[in-house]
């Protein structure tokens, strides 16, 4: 297992596919949307790991910023299963080819904002 965490880790981390920002910008990311829709759809299970951990890290630091007050409130489900999240950004992903280009962690959020936008 700690193998398995390990390896996926490092997946995340040293993916060939990084997403490169324009240059002088500042925003550059270590996953794009088309590094991490390689990941998930992966059948690999190091892969797999790869892909639901880096969604769960993107959701836990956006409710952080949230809960200290530094980001904008999000009415996703407070018990959000971290398999739904998956599935609601791969599904994003593949509809959105477009935009597979920007950070992955920007599109996490855009797809779980669109499939639970907060009620005005």
């Amino acid at each position: 297992m700690i193998r398995s965490i390990a390896l996926a880790t490092a997946l995340s981390v040293a993916s060939p596919a990084l997403a490169q920002p324009a240059a002088g910008t500042g925003a550059f990311m270590f996953e794009s949307g088309t590094s991490l829709l390689g990941k998930c759809r992966n059948k690999a299970p190091e892969y797999a790991l790869a892909c639901t951990a880096y969604i769960v890290g993107v959701v836990d630091g956006i409710r952080k910023d949230t809960f200290i007050g530094r980001g904008r409130p999000v009415c996703w489900p407070d018990a959000m299963q971290a398999q739904d999240a998956r599935k609601i950004v791969v599904a994003y992903l593949e509809r959105w080819p477009d935009q597979r280009k920007s950070p992955a962690s920007v599109l996490v959020s855009v797809a779980l904002n669109e499939r639970y936008p907060c009620q005005k």
